[in-house]
């Protein structure tokens, strides 16, 4: 089953951060502070001239976020379905962008940059959806993809996920004390 919506959330968001990091890059002086501004942040003295850090850890930063993107992109491109590494790719590269925006939120709270948390909580929820929706499409590939008859430990692997998902819900929702099997 082809996974077209991962394909194109890791592509895009390799595409973002490696604009992000273009964008600070050939800015000159003042790329970082052009690139904050593209992400939604008010003019400030978040970047100054005189602060480089921001000026070199920006674009690194982004660029390591979006050669993570384009890893999980080729990932999911010409590996298996199946394959076990999809997962940890993804997470490490969906992480590092986390990372990245707190990190930004946490240097511009500093700074006191006009109009920082509204950004923030917007990519961090872009961020977030983007992930879900990805874990989404995997979780239902894997239901969909039924075990064939002679395959027992495939099947109960399918099992005990399905029973550990209907336990996570049930902790997260409150009723650990559910009893879901009716009886006793």
């Amino acid at each position: 089953m082809p996974r077209v919506l991962t394909s194109f959330l890791t592509f895009h968001w390799a595409a973002a951060f490696a604009l992000l990091a273009m964008a600070c890059v050939m800015g000159g002086d003042g790329g970082a502070a052009q690139a904050l501004t593209m992400l939604g942040l008010a003019e400030s003295s978040f970047v100054d001239s005189a602060n480089d850090s921001a000026s070199i850890f920006l674009p690194l930063a982004s660029a390591i976020c979006a050669m993570l993107f384009f890893w999980a992109f080729a990932t999911c491109m010409f590996s298996e379905p199946e394959a076990e590494g999809d997962g940890d790719v993804l997470r490490m590269a969906f992480a590092s962008a986390a990372l990245l925006i707190s990190l930004l939120m946490i240097c511009g709270s500093v700074n006191f940059v006009a109009g920082l948390y509204p950004a923030v909580a917007v990519h961090l929820a872009a961020l977030l959806a983007s992930y879900l929706a990805i874990q989404a499409e995997r979780l239902a590939a894997m239901i969909s993809a039924a075990p064939s008859q002679g395959d027992i430990r495939a099947a109960a692997r399918l099992m005990a996920l399905g029973a550990a998902h209907i336990s996570t819900l049930s902790r997260l929702s409150g009723r650990a004390d559910a009893n879901f099997g009716g009886g006793r």
